[in-house]
């Protein structure tokens, strides 16, 4: 009785006991004066012979023969005092007519000196006695049935309500068990699968959130300690710079050291700005909205801008789009191309070429070749993961931390599309391809 689904199936099972009695209850009131009516027409003959046989005795032979016939009859045969009757129903025996009363089904017959004192009337009942003694009551035999079926009934609407809500109750405490693990920080908890259909959805939802949260969870814990290892090297540097600051008389020396102070700390701001940007977009705290606009003339003004920034590379422009609107986030896109444009001006020679157009497919396509070295095919996927650098010896050194491309992906995911590395076609360098499908 403790368990829940135990009291749930007991309190149906009580419900339809109740509900059926009600209904029997209703029933049996409604049809009372039917079956009293049946009753008196039923015993008219029998009663009719007893009057004809009692009605010349004297009261003391009535009283013996009544004795008599009480053995001969399967239910009580008695005289009673006509005083004990109400005088609506005495008004009734005068009539000639049979008084019937209560569920057992007592029937009152008149008697000579009916009206006298000490008149006496004749009772035959209650007729389901089965010869109990006259005036027991006596709860009849088919009520006993009735009462006997509904307790049946409600034991099987009770079995029946455990039996079908023993899988729901064993989904409902999988699902209650797995929530009070992701709220105490467990997100390695496996969700079976359901047994009933009614929580297969609810499942499916939980097992997708537990991913998503375990998924965070692991993307946090690796950016946490790829930026802690990153900000070791220039919080060291700024620190050996303060150091030799605070001993340097020298007035060349100590703005060198003001400059060498002033870059590390912009590489942190950096580092700080393109870590919490990667965190926010994987934990869904930045959502991608896609909105129409001129995306030739943003490419344009964002080439303009990022020109002079490129370590002196050459950057040409190939906008291929016309001026009709395009659907794409004029928030976050900009962010993509100018970690896109930087990590090909690390790695090219001379030349960066940035190109937009519209596939076959009606997919936007943004493209940003160098002519550097290239990405080996078996490592471009590779360049995607946060914090992974695959620096040749001429580039290594170069300032960056692995979370460009990385953000350029996670940029490209959430309009709808993908980020690939490929191979330059004119350039002969590598090629960051951005795609998306046009549209909300």
């Amino acid at each position: 009785m403790r368990s829940p689904m135990t009291r749930v199936a007991l309190g149906l099972g009580v419900s339809v006991l109740a509900l059926v009695l009600l209904v029997q209850g209703l029933l049996m009131l409604a049809v009372d004066g039917v079956t009293d009516d049946y009753v008196r027409r039923f015993m008219r003959g029998t009663v009719d012979m007893l009057q004809h046989e009692l009605a010349p005795l004297a009261p003391e032979q009535r009283a013996r023969r009544v004795q008599v016939l009480d053995q001969l009859f399967a239910y009580p045969v008695t005289l009673v005092p006509a005083s004990g009757l109400r005088p609506e129903d005495l008004v009734t025996l005068s009539r000639g007519e049979l008084v019937v009363q209560g569920f057992n089904r007592r029937i009152y017959a008149s008697l000579p000196g009916l009206n006298e004192a000490g008149g006496q009337v004749l009772l035959l009942g209650p007729l389901n006695a089965d010869g109990h003694p006259a005036g027991q009551l006596q709860v009849p035999r088919e009520l006993w049935l009735q009462l006997a079926a509904s307790v049946l009934l409600g034991l099987a609407v009770f079995a029946l309500a455990a039996w079908l809500l023993r899988p729901v109750w064993r989904d409902m405490r999988a699902l209650q068990l797995a929530a009070e693990g992701m709220t105490a920080g467990r997100f390695d908890i496996t969700i079976r699968e359901p047994e009933s259909r009614l929580f297969a959805p609810l499942a499916a939802g939980a097992r997708a959130t537990l991913e998503r949260l375990a998924t965070a969870l692991a993307t946090q814990r690796e950016l946490t300690g790829a930026v802690s290892h990153e900000l070791r090297t220039p919080l060291a540097r700024l620190r050996f710079a303060i150091d030799a600051l605070v001993d340097e008389d020298d007035g060349g020396r100590r703005e060198l050291a003001v400059q060498a102070c002033e870059r590390d700390i912009d590489e942190l701001d950096a580092l700080i700005d393109a870590s919490l940007m990667l965190a926010r977009l994987d934990m869904g705290a930045l959502e991608v909205s896609k909105t129409p606009g001129d995306l030739a003339a943003l490419l344009q003004q964002e080439a303009a801008s990022l020109a002079p920034l490129l370590d002196g590379k050459q950057l040409s422009t190939d906008i291929r789009l016309g001026s009709q609107a395009l659907h794409f986030d004029a928030r976050l896109l900009p962010y993509a191309l100018r970690n896109g444009l930087r990590n090909a001006a690390r790695h090219a020679r001379e030349r960066i070429c940035l190109s937009a157009w519209q596939d076959e497919a009606g997919r936007i396509c943004l493209a940003v070749d160098d002519d550097g070295e290239g990405v080996p095919e078996a490592l471009r996927e590779a360049v995607f993961t946060p914090f992974k650098r695959l620096d040749g010896p001429k580039e290594r050194g170069s300032r960056g931390f692995g979370l460009g491309l990385a953000i350029v992906r996670r940029v490209a995911e959430g309009l709808g599309g993908e980020a690939l590395m490929q191979q330059a076609p004119s350039l002969a360098g590598a090629r960051l391809l951005m795609r998306w499908p046009d549209g909300q």
